[in-house]
């Protein structure tokens, strides 16, 4: 069962050099039962379940990555958004940076 909708972070994922770096979107939402789920629009497939904010984004980066290598590895079609991503040859980036904050009870 899914909970509340607490925060929307990026995940940043590098593949060797800053050209090939992504960043994809990421739903992180709060479970009723307790921990939290992690899924991107970005790339389909990718779905966590941790027990605290900053397990499930680990998992959620480390999952990406493996599923990206797969995608690259087979040669399979990438999804939609991160064919853009990978099209694109910028020299800098605006890029968010996570900041973990405590979180009064």
């Amino acid at each position: 069962m899914h909970g509340k909708l607490i925060e929307q972070p990026k995940i940043h994922l590098y593949f060797g050099d800053m050209e090939t770096e992504i960043v994809l979107n990421v739903k992180l939402e709060a479970l009723d039962e307790g921990g939290f789920l992690a899924t991107s629009p970005d790339l389909p497939g990718l779905v966590v379940q941790g027990r605290t904010r900053a397990e499930t984004i680990e998992l959620a980066q480390a999952n990406a990555r493996i599923l990206m290598e797969v995608y690259l590895s087979e040669k399979l079609p990438l999804p939609p958004p991160l064919r853009r991503l990978f099209k694109r040859k910028a020299k800098a980036w605006n890029l968010p940076l996570p900041v973990s904050l405590p979180i009064p009870a």
